[in-house]
């Protein structure tokens, strides 16, 4: 079948290409820069942030193409929402998409130029893991038959690189409870989800000090100057968060959108507090789960999309307010199929719907929108194995 797909020249000039490793659009070249084998992100003079939806996010369901026939037939009412209900619409190919009820906050961003729309963006490998998918991306490869490394994609970014070896530099942070394969193998990687209290050390200042003690008297252990790192970018910015009096200030925003007290509001809360605070961070990655929706995907959708809509614009106010440059990417593993399932869920397929806000990018455009559709429809009888 044949897409209209994006060609290389248009999608180079979006100027985001290559900061989104491991995904490419479905069937189109990969343009990613590549260096032994693996994809890699762009030296970039601000930070580039990831917000990662984890579970599969139906894409046509926080844009959904309400007019279009094959839409109507997968899903039945009770699967959508009405075009009087939706926060805006879309249009782009001859196509009319329109903004989920509760995405009203995306829908502003879109009309503002402040946001780019990107349909069918996913993988290329078939796998309907989510383990799996989720690896590929976020080690930054085409497979997991043959790893060039034992690195995640931000991580490779920073290894080894001289620039980040100034002392108390933090180049790489997750606003999450764990750290996320993607920063898999960098020393520097920090990852606490909420920072508005600083960063809470094991057994306290006491714990901090005997931990440090430990290896100051193991110095030729391995792990000893790792640990001692750690410690002290954990100190750092502790120091930093509370301008040199080691407890956290209160961190006032920016913007007049307040970030929601839930995933990925509280991760890009504590991202933005590190950008202010000028520690040298350079990707940040923040998880929203919960978009695995094999049953009672309205309602669930509903939150989830609410949670993710108001985060981004907070987020994107706080940073505007303050001036500073930045590039983020909404993604997910993979998408969910045109045709709803027998439980109002949808289950596991290829692309999409993938988002990028920033400073420095052609806010209001939307990347490959009949095409999605095409495929989508042409895959519509096509059934994936069970999940993993």
């Amino acid at each position: 079948m044949n897409f209209d797909y994006l060609n290389r020249r248009d999608f180079l000039k979006i100027g985001i290409a290559s900061s989104i490793a491991g995904i490419s659009d479905l069937g189109s070249a990969q343009v990613q820069k590549k260096s032994n084998g693996v994809l890699m992100a762009p030296r970039m003079s601000h930070p580039f942030i990831v917000v990662f939806l984890r579970g599969g996010a139906d894409g046509l369901a926080m844009l959904s193409p309400l007019n279009d026939e094959n839409f109507i037939a997968a899903r039945p009412p009770e699967m959508r929402f009405t075009i009087e209900a939706s926060s805006g619409k879309v249009e782009s190919e001859n196509a009319t998409f329109y903004w989920h009820p509760e995405a009203s906050p995306l829908a502003s961003l879109f009309m503002d130029r402040k946001l780019i729309v990107w349909n069918a963006l996913g993988i290329t490998d078939e796998t309907r893991s989510h383990f799996e998918a989720q690896e590929i991306m976020e080690r930054g490869v085409k497979s997991l038959n043959s790893l060039p490394d034992d690195l995640g994609w931000m991580a490779r970014q920073v290894v080894d690189k001289t620039r980040f070896q100034a002392a108390n530099s933090i180049p790489l942070f997750a606003g999450n409870n764990n750290s996320p394969r993607s920063m898999q193998g960098a020393h520097r990687a920090i990852a606490v989800r909420d920072i508005q209290g600083g960063i809470a050390l094991p057994n306290g200042v006491n714990g901090f000090n005997a931990l440090s003690a430990l290896c100051n008297a193991d110095g030729n252990s391995i792990a000893s100057p790792w640990i001692k790192d750690h410690l002290s970018n954990l100190d750092f910015i502790n120091q930093t968060l509370g301008r040199g009096n080691g407890k956290a200030l209160s961190y006032d925003s920016s913007g007049k959108i307040p970030y929601p007290n839930a995933d990925p509001g509280v991760g890009l809360r504590s991202v933005v507090r590190l950008i202010d605070a000028n520690v040298g961070l350079q990707y940040a990655w923040v998880d929203q789960s919960g978009w695995d929706t094999h049953e009672n995907q309205p309602g669930r959708m509903n939150g989830q999309i609410k949670n993710l809509s108001n985060s981004l614009a907070a987020f994107a106010q706080d940073m505007e307010g303050k001036n500073q440059p930045y590039t983020l990417a909404v993604m997910t593993e993979f998408g969910r199929r045109l045709r709803s399932n027998h439980s109002n869920g949808t289950d596991h397929d290829h692309g999409s719907l993938g988002l990028i806000m920033g400073s420095h990018i052609p806010g209001g455009s939307v990347i490959r929108a009949m095409a999605w559709l095409k495929y989508k429809s042409a895959r519509q009888g096509r059934r994936f194995g069970g999940d993993n």
